[in-house]
């Protein structure tokens, strides 16, 4: 199985396309949405709007798939059904993206993964944040130390807080290189503001760990904001 997550924009005045219309026309031809996903490979689709302070938006979207995020992009681009043609009108629509070609930066580089013991599934939650320039080889050798060589650290402070699952992502982009993290367990957003106030070592070290290669602006010791979920989907 490969996961990936990744942010793209929503341009000025696409915001009730990009959030209300595009959902209900998933819901209103399910059976051909249930199709072009499983044409794809993919078994997860699950996407959350991100407002940011300065009035801009993101959709910031965590998938699963059989294949690679190349091979699922490749199967909307060259399926040539009604709804994938749609699909890729309205993310160039809303993003100014053209998912028929690939990407100038790349696919996402997945760089942490850990989930429970337990292998149990839960509510998601994905947020983006700008790396600083420079820093994201900083940011691979972090996520190392905190996910690898720390993972044992990592589980007791994962379960305290009842999560089961943490992906960390980069997207190289025009703009510079952004970090995508997807969390999943009992209530994500009640264990994002229990991470926040905790100052257990490990949670400690972690927030330290992230003030070297985040902006100043970005506070760890606050929750990240709720983001809005848009879509939820997974295979039967």
């Amino acid at each position: 199985m490969d996961k990936t997550g990744f942010a793209i924009p929503i341009l000025p005045g696409k915001e009730e396309l990009a959030t209300t219309s595009v959902s209900q026309e998933f819901r209103r031809r399910m059976p051909e949405y249930e199709q072009s996903r499983a044409n794809a490979g993919l078994t997860m689709e699950r996407a959350f709007l991100q407002k940011s302070p300065d009035g801009s938006n993101l959709i910031v979207i965590y998938g699963e798939s059989e294949g690679s995020f190349e091979d699922v992009r490749r199967a909307f681009a060259t399926s040539g059904s009604d709804f994938d043609e749609w699909f890729l009108r309205v993310n160039q629509e809303v993003s100014g993206i053209d998912f028929r070609q690939p990407g100038p930066g790349g696919a996402p580089e997945h760089i942490a993964s850990w989930e429970a013991p337990s292998g149990a599934r839960g509510k998601g939650l994905a947020f983006a944040a700008p790396l600083q320039t420079g820093k994201t080889d900083a940011g691979r050798a972090w996520a190392k130390e905190a996910f690898e060589n720390r993972k044992g650290e990592l589980t007791e402070s994962r379960l305290a807080l009842g999560n089961t699952r943490e992906e960390v992502f980069v997207n190289q982009t025009p703009q510079g290189d952004v970090a995508v993290v997807y969390i999943e367990g009992e209530d994500p957003v009640r264990a994002n503001g229990e991470f926040a106030a905790s100052n257990a070592p490990y949670d400690r070290w972690f927030k330290d760990g992230l003030k070297e290669i985040f902006p100043p602006f970005i506070d760890f010791d606050q929750p990240v904001p709720t983001n809005e979920t848009l879509w939820d989907w997974s295979r039967s």
